[in-house]
């Protein structure tokens, strides 16, 4: 189902001579005037996640002002909740932008003909949102955020060259969480580093499971997990705490309490995914045949707040050449 070339009336003879008529220098198309109606899903609360939003709200609005009718939704990490929201959305809306794994997920469950345009998804295609990122023979396509992950386990070393055990703490139920662990394991074990797993399944087991592993590791690897992204003022406190310096994750993330990572910019995410809606819209294209497109512009991200509480000199940190 298209969204104005396919939504839009077409004006009978007699409305577009009556426009015509009173409108004699300015002519309006039905197709301009048709609102543009678009239901966003939020996963969970935390700053990546909020700079995709609102990445993606700027450049629609950019382009198509006061046409758009945003519902605008956010469970909370609320599972429950995140079905309700997703079914009213999909009644409700022509075009539906979904944030995060879980949001993606259960708006593709609940509609399978209008468009889903998806952001900060790591692993679509091990989610089962496509058939193949080339091409995603469904409804969805969107931007994945899978970051360099095997460039994140380089920047560690040459910014740690003496660590050995390096701490990974995610929710082992997200699927795109278990992805990235997947590549970092895979990669710190090729360079003769000991990952350190610690897994939890909700914001409440953070604590204790940190705790442990901190004392445990000498650096702590950060995947883009929404479960700990969401807590990361806890995270980063505690890492800052034991003196532990941690590298990855997004640069939202590292900026509002992490060390280094690289990263592109989740307000691009959005920017980029809406690019694609309006392709969509205005090239008449089909979803299932636009590929899925990977981050631009990555470049290292240093939290010099963060670094000289933990005794480390900003300038010391260097990137990969």
């Amino acid at each position: 189902m298209k969204l104005i070339k396919k939504i839009a009336t077409i004006a009978t003879s007699l409305s577009l001579l009556s426009v015509l008529a009173t409108t004699p220098n300015h002519t309006v198309s039905a197709q301009e005037e048709t609102p543009i109606k678009i239901g966003v899903l939020q996963h969970v609360e935390h700053e990546a996640l909020n700079d995709a939003q609102q990445g993606f709200i700027d450049r629609m609005n950019e382009e198509y002002g006061d046409r758009i009718v945003w519902d605008i939704q956010n469970a909370s990490g609320n599972i429950a909740g995140l079905q309700s929201l997703a079914e009213k959305l999909a009644r409700e809306s022509d075009i539906l932008y979904a944030i995060a794994t879980p949001a993606a997920q259960t708006l593709a469950s609940v509609e399978t003909q209008k468009p889903i345009f998806f952001s900060a998804v790591a692993a679509p295609l091990q989610a089962g949102l496509v058939d193949s990122m080339e091409e995603p023979g469904r409804n969805l396509t969107g931007t994945t955020n899978l970051g360099p992950i095997e460039d994140h386990v380089e920047l560690l070393i040459k910014n740690f060259p003496e660590a050995k055990k390096i701490g990974i703490l995610y929710n082992s139920s997200e699927v795109n969480a278990q992805h990235q662990v997947d590549i970092a394991t895979k990669a710190m074990e090729a360079k003769e580093l000991t990952p350190v797993l610690g897994t939890i399944t909700s914001t409440n087991d953070i604590q204790q499971v940190l705790s442990s592993l901190l004392e445990e590791i000498d650096v702590l690897f950060m995947v883009t997990d929404n479960t700990v992204d969401s807590s990361i003022a806890l995270v980063g406190d505690m890492a800052k705490e034991a003196d532990v310096p941690t590298v990855g994750s997004s640069d939202s993330v590292v900026k509002a309490n992490g060390l280094m990572t690289i990263s592109n910019s989740y307000i691009d995410y959005g920017i980029q995914t809406a690019e694609m809606a309006i392709r969509y819209i205005e090239e008449d294209l089909t979803v299932a045949e636009m590929p899925v497109e990977i981050g631009e512009n990555f470049v290292m991200i240093v939290n010099e707040e963060f670094a000289e509480e933990i005794g480390i000199e900003p300038s010391s940190l260097v990137g990969l050449d």
